[in-house]
This record gives structure tokens, sequence and C-alpha cells, in this order.
């Protein structure tokens, strides 16, 4: 049975206390240094700015090892997810894929058992599928979607025609699945998603939060002339393939078109061999820059050839919000209205469109300016936060009617 929240009493008799959220993460949100982090972040600090009591458990992987830090309090376990054999062993004694089972940690269950006990939440915003065995059953229970996330092994399947991630995909896929119905609602983060989960049969509740953007303050940096950059999380396979088809496919092209051209690459976590790739075309590479915001800064186009994966391009978001144009294909710019953002998929229109950019800073400058406002008003985190927050009262008052004999 839901617990029911009681009604303060005094200077407010017909206002609920504060509504207190347990957020599930598979890595810390803070510092946020990539687009996962900065999504996990960012409503999170949102819902505590919009009133709600927020709490933060976190897993801490061994590559993406951190100190538990941010505005709201959180607690970690450390995890190594690179572990094999206890993983398999679950997966086939279980009906947990084995890709899920990296993620099963006795300490992070004791700490999730803490927290019901102590912090007692109102919800437990859950946001990754890889955290859904940590589901608890008393308490309602929200999946923060920032992707299907099957449909990301499905494409580099097709890709790479590996049987191992066919495995891994066909597993995962049934399992996404399986809990869809398990929970007790679904926070996609696009209409995109939303419509995927129902045709693939969730019944649940569905809200769809994009992802936010913390509004920038104004600053006087211009971009660097004829610079054009891609940044992401580089330890994400879809960005993996992203740079590479700029560094292979795309480059050369612009180069062709526009000797004088810069490129810069930036990301969080790049594996050994990704960096060489890159650096041996002579490409200015710059892994764990410090400032984001600053790198975008310093671009006059922003580059976002995604071609798998699903969810949102946080980072589409913010180079729009820092006033810069974004040229990306179909799938990079999915999940969010992309009437500012030009969309090329053959890598010779792709060219041409940056191209273009590149040597019309005035088009660039209009449009990454119209870009801007759009964000600011369309986007904005703490008001998205705050539509979830209502979106969860309602879900907690509904679960307490059903509950009642």
């Amino acid at each position: 049975m839901f617990r029911a929240r009681p009604r303060v009493t005094e200077a407010a008799p017909y206002d609920l206390p504060p509504m207190r959220i347990l957020i599930l993460t598979p890595r810390l949100p803070w510092p946020p240094l990539d687009g996962g982090r900065v999504t996990m972040s960012r409503l999170a600090q949102s819902l505590a700015n919009d009133g709600a009591e927020v709490e933060v458990l976190s897993l801490n992987p061994r590559k993406h090892r951190g100190s538990p830090q941010g505005p709201v309090p959180i607690r970690a376990v450390d995890i190594d997810t690179s572990r094999v054999i206890g993983p398999l062993v679950r997966s086939i004694f279980s009906r947990v894929p084995f890709i899920v089972a990296r993620f099963v940690s006795r300490e992070f269950q004791t700490e999730v058992d803490d927290a019901l006990r102590r912090f007692r939440p109102d919800i437990v915003q859950i946001e990754s599928p890889f955290l859904l065995p940590y589901a608890p059953r008393h308490v309602p229970v929200v999946l923060r979607s920032l992707n299907v996330e099957f449909r990301i092994w499905e494409g580099l399947a097709r890709e790479k025609r590996n049987p191992l991630l066919r495995w891994i995909t066909s597993s995962l896929r049934r399992y996404e699945i399986r809990m869809l119905n398990e929970v007790d609602a679904i926070v996609p983060i696009s209409d995109e998603d939303a419509a995927d989960f129902r045709a693939l049969g969730a019944k649940k509740p569905i809200h769809v939060v994009p992802c936010g953007v913390a509004l920038p303050t104004p600053d006087s940096q211009l971009p660097t002339p004829g610079t054009a950059g891609f940044i992401g999380s580089l330890d994400y396979r879809p960005n993996q393939d992203a740079v590479m088809w700029i560094v292979e496919e795309l480059w050369p092209r612009i180069v062709a078109r526009m000797p004088e051209a810069k490129l810069s690459i930036a990301g969080s976590s790049p594996p050994d061999w990704l960096r060489r790739e890159v650096e041996q075309h002579g490409i200015n590479f710059r892994p764990n820059v410090p400032d984001p915001n600053a790198f975008i800064r310093g671009l006059s186009v922003v580059l976002a050839p995604i071609r798998a994966g699903g969810g949102m391009r946080i980072k589409i978001l913010e180079a729009l919000a820092l006033g810069r144009p974004v040229v990306a294909t179909t799938l990079g710019a999915s999940g969010m209205d992309a009437k500012h953002v030009i969309i090329a998929d053959d890598p010779n229109a792709f060219a041409d469109a940056v191209t273009r950019l590149l040597r019309d800073p005035e088009t660039a400058s209009r449009l990454g300016a119209a870009g801007g406002e759009h964000v600011a008003r369309a986007y904005d985190s703490d008001t998205l936060a705050a539509g979830l927050i209502r979106f969860y009262e309602e879900l907690v008052t509904h679960g307490r009617s059903a509950s009642r004999p």
C-alpha cells in the first residue's frame, strides 16, 4: 500500500509538505561532465529548486569514479561494471540480462533499503533501466528514461554485425519490455520515446520531460572564425560512432571545400583507441575539457551527426542556448523541436551546410540567436521540473486512492 503523505496542520492547513524524491542513478551526476550526467544533475537540482526534498543515491563505477558532491544530499557505492563472471552467472540463473546484472550490488541494495526507511520517499525515480532491480515494492517507482535503451544496442548490432551485440540486444529488449508495466510511471525525454514505449506495450502513466537547460548568463566570448566542433561523452558508443564519421567521412569533404577550416573534438572519458584515431588525423582533440560551455562558445558551428541511439541530445540544446548554430542528422535532432537546427543526413549535404555557415558568420549568428531564444522559452529546466512535481503529486494521490479497500 502506498503511504499517505500527512498534511500540514498549522500555518497552511491545506498544503501538502514538500514531496520527497529519492533518485537512483547509475553514476554520479556531479560533476556534470557529459550529457547523461548533465541531464541527471540538472533535473535533480531543479526539483529541489521547485521545493521538493531530493536525495540522490548513486552507483560509482570504476571507469567514472568520483567523490559524491552536489547541491542535494548524495551517497555513492563503488562498483566495477567491467566484471564478467559474477554478472554472467547471475544472468544465467535469473531473468536479469547480463548487461543489467553488471549493475547489481549488495552494498547498493543495503543503501537503498536504508534510504527507504530513513528518508521515507514519496517517489523513487530510477534514472536507468539498469537500476530496475532495485525498485522497491511499496513506494511508487518512476522510470526516467533517457532513451529506449535496447534501441541503441539494436543500431549497434545492425552496424557491427556482432553476435555478442545481438545477444545483448535480445536479452535487454525482453527485459526492458517486461519491466515497462512493473513500474508505476515512465518519464521519457521525448514524444518519440513515449510513443515507442506505448507501442512496446506500456500501460502505465507517461509524462514527457525533455532535457532542460540552465539558461546561461550573457557572455561576450566570440567564436573562433572558421572552427567547427563536436562535444559529447566519448565512452558512449553512438558518440564514438559520430566522431569516427566526422573524422573519416565529413571532415575530408569540408576541407576540400574550405581548406582553412578548423575542427575541434572534445568530450569526457575517451577510450585510447578513439584518441589515437582522432589525433593521427591531425585534429585538435581536447578530452575532459574543464568548461564545456567555454568550448562550445569558441565554435562557429556545432556538429551533431548522431546515427545511433535514441532520446535527446542535451549538447544540442546547450549549444543553442549559448547562441551557436547546429548542424545535425535527423536522428541527432530527434526528441526536440528542431526548427532552428540545420538537418543533413548525407555526408555531402552535411559538409555543404557546415561550410556555408563557416563562410557566413552573420547567418550563423542569426541562426544561433534564434535557437537561443527558442530554448529559453521551451526548455527551461526549473519550469519542466515544476510540471514533473505536479505529475508526481497526482501519481501519489491516485496510488493512495487505488490502494484503499
